[in-house]
């Protein structure tokens, strides 16, 4: 790689287009040919620098990285990967990295930096040219501008309405102001000037005025909300767009302090489509899709209409039912069969007019005409009655009926029905070879032969037999069954029979049995697709029910079936397959590895067998972005051949696992620890370099947890666990360097996992040994105990009293942590009681896992422990633990905003720490921010902590949040933070955890 000259123009001019006063290293990279321009460097001697492969080995030889700090090397050095440049920019990408962050040394401190990689539109003739800039962030600014840029990014305009006053600043018009640049404006003259200057959608502008007006919002805040949100149109750059304004009310808003925030935001591409969504979701609703004429809810909604109207008009009624649709469907099938359906519907619509005409049914259709007379009626039957005649074959069979007035719809469709099926008679005598057979379910009703008991049998059919036993036999989840329909009998998979606890292999009128099996909620709608196939309405039974196994457990199945017929056309077989989705299969689908379940039982084998075994978990980092970028076949086509890479590295020396999601396990009889390393080291630079197809090569970061087992007591739960544990470690704390369990717990493993298996028995032992305590949470002004946080302990006789930081974060990874959770909040919220008899207004903070929030039974749990506790939800404040920030950002907001429309309040735990984003204070219904004790410590003589404090603090209360900060230990350091304002604080100066007997003596 060469240096090129700054002498040509053009390379000048690129490079003063984005040059900026604060860069401390900017070059501009060909990464076709190498070149490079170096611009700013920290180092001097940058310029004379005459050849690089790459950005990241250009800073190598500078002693680049050396100088980035040791935590973010690695992830600098995969930032400026060219591969991974390069793949990107083919994608379409232009953005490469966007405000990365590490520290650097300049001179002989490390200073935050922030590195932007920008690609040009389009290549020149010599290559496609990227920037690589780096540009110095000041650490009292970080928290600070971060959340300045979420608040502009997402909201278009930004005020503070000050109604005690009568002032209106504006924070954001459009673009980001300056603090000498807010406008102060008379809160009369800018609802004035907002609501008549044509800046609102003139129907939108009368609720706008109301709903915005002060004396609205005061009257509306009184009754105790917390935020008040509006949509509607307003002019954006000219054009009205749809807009969403929320009005939100300061922490400090008061009666004599009447001030709150008005945000607005763009929300037109989202807004219009959801519009767009419901219109159509409503014209659905009322038509029928294949015929678009009225569908049965518009019909149901005419005929209820008609039944409320005192004064009854004249209807004309006629009944159609459509001849042959059958005989279509079965010889030319269901498309044909949906032609002749909608040839005969614009036959009706254009006689009757679309608006009369409805399919209440698959071949039926129903016209209704109000307010016609009698006369006029009966020339409109005659005329239809022709159109019907000039055709070779009646399309189909009809009744009318005109009535000068009736009670109800039904009476006079119920006459109509009648004298259409006298119609059908006379079409069936003109039309003897299509006339309709009798049902099959009466002809399966005939016996052919009996057993010694006098119970009809099913026919021997020899060969046939013989092969349905055969492929009855090759699944364990798919079960065949073929009922004689002559008999009424059904042979069925023995597999099914020893699933269900069926009577038998064959059975005798199955349908009865079979209903009993079926889950009451789900019999309405296989007695409605069965009957539609026996009565020759539908050609293939389709429907998922639910079914009780012969242990009681209800399961999700799939029936499929079809009637087969003799030589004369006469129903012969009902034959089909019941799909059995609670067996879980052993094979991964995209994969072909073995799956979880095989892994489960892996594991517990070699458990029972006291078998010693390694375990290397491999987890593929930020998965989810290659699927966005390139879509998810790809991306099962990326897991497919990572997969087949992981065998060829195992070989024939142990399985390979597909577990959730991009995770994969290798388990080996025979791989030492050391050996673990060396293939995890392996699969990491195959991962670099060669996993991609047709010709592309994404790199994939990965994450790996380990696990040596040799025959401690444990379960196969306890020994999963302990490898996620192992995996989100090296995930969170280790840049996905390998991290096993034993190494990461640094201590005796054997003792460990004999612990983790002890907590795990007495969880299921009705939480043998768990107990809690509870500390103090004080207001900051009067340090008068306000409420208290419930933390959970374990004491057992061989381990005695257990810290929490040792089996919390593993136990957080065990399904079994829902039951002890719900236990936790159950036992808090029930000595809560006790603390408000002496305070009723006592506030209890509860810590929530992400194990409890992913369960689907969790709200209902909450639910029902508030019931049982009697405890007012209002007064319970759930804390998001780390794990829980990981979590999807849609489904935790819907989680807890179910959680405060019960009146719970949110807290987000350990702020400014871990996963603690500023996203989630844009995204997230909270009401409360608690600031890391590691921010307090040291606090007076650490300028850093001090700044981060104090932006913590104000950027809750700006928001409307209250906060409390952790860590305050004494006398002297709850005095001095006094200074930062903060709602509450928690720590031992006030008390350490204590039982509930010793808490309610600190009252």
């Amino acid at each position: 790689m060469k240096e090129v000259s700054l002498d040509k123009q053009y390379y000048k001019e690129h490079i003063q287009n984005i040059l900026y006063d604060n860069y401390v290293k900017l070059a501009l990279v060909n990464i076709d040919t190498g070149e490079y321009v170096s611009v700013i460097s920290v180092d001097k001697n940058a310029d004379n620098y005459k050849s690089t492969s790459d950005v990241s080995s250009y800073f190598k030889d500078n002693k680049g990285l050396d100088c980035c700090h040791p935590d973010e090397v690695r992830e600098f050095a995969y930032m400026c990967d060219m591969k991974h440049v390069k793949a990107l920019i083919e994608a379409g990408a232009r953005s490469i990295v966007r405000n990365f962050r590490f520290r650097l040394r300049l001179g002989e401190d490390y200073e935050w930096v922030s590195m932007d990689i920008e690609a040009e539109k389009e290549p020149r003739e010599d290559g496609q040219w990227v920037v690589f800039g780096m540009r110095a962030v000041s650490l009292d600014t970080l928290v600070l501008e971060d959340s300045l840029r979420t608040l502009t990014r997402v909201y278009r305009r930004i005020f503070r309405i000050d109604v005690t006053h009568n002032i209106c600043e504006t924070l954001r018009g459009g673009y980001i102001r300056s603090r000498d640049e807010v406008k102060h404006d008379c809160l009369g003259d800018y609802m004035k000037d907002m609501t008549m200057g044509g800046e609102i959608f003139p129907d939108d502008v009368d609720r706008v005025r109301k709903c915005l007006s002060p004396e609205f919002l005061i009257k509306y805040f009184a009754n105790g909300h917390d935020r008040f949100t509006i949509r509607y149109k307003r002019k954006m750059d000219m054009v009205y767009r749809w807009v969403m304004t929320e009005v939100i009310p300061t922490a400090d808003y008061r009666d004599d302090n009447k001030v709150f925030y008005l945000y607005t935001r763009d929300i037109h591409e989202e807004y219009s489509e959801s519009i767009e969504k419901q219109e159509l979701l409503e014209f659905y609703s009322y038509k029928d899709t294949l015929t678009r004429l009225g569908n049965r809810n518009a019909f149901n909604i005419l005929c209820d209409a008609y039944a409320d109207r005192n004064d009854k008009r004249s209807v004309g009624f006629v009944f159609n039912d459509v001849n042959k649709l059958k005989y279509v469907n079965d010889h030319y099938g269901h498309k044909e069969g949906d032609l002749y359906l909608q040839r005969v519907s614009q036959m009706l619509a254009q006689h009757f007019g679309e608006n009369a005409c409805y399919r209440i049914s698959g071949d039926e259709f129903v016209v209704i005409i109000m307010d016609i007379a009698e006369q006029s009626f009966n020339s409109m039957i005659a005329r239809y009655k022709e159109v019907i005649d000039e055709q070779e074959e009646a399309p189909v069979a009809f009744g009318a009926v005109w009535k000068a007035e009736a009670d109800s719809i039904d009476k006079i469709m119920n006459e109509a029905e009648r004298l259409m099926y006298e119609d059908k008679k006379r079409f069936y005598s003109k039309h003897p070879e299509v006339k309709r057979r009798e049902s099959v379910e009466n002809e399966a009703n005939i016996a052919v032969g009996t057993t010694k008991d006098g119970v009809p049998h099913y026919r021997n059919l020899g060969k046939t037999d013989r092969i349905f036993d055969a492929l009855a036999a090759t699944t364990l989840r798919n079960y065949i069954f073929m009922d004689d329909l002559d008999t009424n009998v059904t042979k069925w998979s023995a597999s099914a029979v020893d699933y269900f606890g069926l009577p038998g292999q064959y059975i005798y009128d199955t349908q009865k049995v079979w209903e009993k099996l079926i889950h009451p909620d789900d019999r309405a709608i296989f007695e409605q697709d069965i009957t539609e196939v026996f009565a020759g309405r539908k050609k293939y039974h389709d429907v998922e029910y639910r079914m009780r196994n012969k242990n009681g457990e209800y399961v999700v199945c799939t029936c499929r079936g079809f009637i087969t017929k003799k030589e004369n056309g006469d129903p012969e077989f009902f034959v089909g397959t019941v799909i059995n989705h609670g067996v879980i299969d052993g094979v991964d689908p995209v994969t072909n590895l073995h799956n979880q379940h095989e892994y489960t039982k892996y594991i517990s084998i070699h458990l029972r067998n006291k078998q010693t075994m390694s375990i290397l978990a491999i987890g593929i980092s930020m998965f989810n972005s290659i699927n966005m970028m390139y879509g998810y076949a790809y991306g099962n086509a990326v897991l497919k051949d990572f997969a087949t890479k992981l065998k060829n590295v195992v070989g024939g020396k142990g399985l390979v696992f597909r577990l959730d999601g991009a995770k994969f396990a290798i388990c080996s009889n025979v791989y030492t620890k050391q050996e673990l390393k060396e293939v995890y080291r392996h699969v990491q630079n195959l991962a670099l370099d060669n996993v991609g197809l047709n010709g592309t090569s994404i790199p994939l970061k990965l994450y790996g947890g380990g696990l040596i087992y040799d025959h401690v007591g444990a379960d196969e739960d306890v020994i999963k666990s302990s490898v996620e544990y192992a995996l989100e470690r090296s995930k969170e704390d280790h840049h996905g360097e390998l991290v096993f369990f034993n190494e990461e717990i640094k201590d005796n493993d054997r003792m460990r996992l004999q612990l983790y298996s002890t907590i795990h028995k007495c969880v299921a032992n009705n939480m043998e040994g768990f107990f809690m305590c509870y500390q103090p949470i004080a207001n900051s002004e009067t340090g008068h105990i306000v409420g208290m946080e419930a933390l959970l302990r374990w004491k057992h006789k061989e381990f005695g009293v257990v810290p929490p930081g040792i089996f919390i974060p593993w136990l957080e990874m065990e399904p079994c942590f829902f039951e002890l959770g719900n236990w936790i909040i159950e036992q808090a919220l029930t000595d809560g009681m006790e603390v408000r008899k002496i305070r009723p207004d006592f506030v209890v903070n509860v810590n929530i896992s992400a194990t409890q929030l992913e369960n689907h039974g969790f709200r209902q749990a909450v639910v029902d422990i508030l019931k049982k506790t009697k405890f007012p939800p209002e007064y319970l404040c759930i804390e998001l633990t780390e794990r829980c920030k990981n979590m999807d950002i849609a489904f935790l907001k819907n989680e807890l905003e179910y959680f405060r429309k019960l009146g719970i309040k949110i807290a987000i735990d350990d702020f400014g720490t871990g996963n603690a984003t500023l996203n989630l204070l844009t995204e997230l219904p909270i009401d409360e921010l608690k600031v890391d004790m590691s921010f307090v410590r040291g606090i007076q003589e650490s300028k850093p902590n001090q700044v981060l404090v104090q932006a913590v603090v104000s950027c809750a209360h700006q928001l409307g949040y209250k906060s409390c900060i952790e860590g305050v230990e004494d006398k002297a350091l709850f005095d001095y933070l006094h200074r930062y304002g903060s709602t509450y604080y928690q720590g031992y100066h006030f008390s350490r955890p204590v039982c509930l007997e010793d808490f309610k003596k600190l009252l």
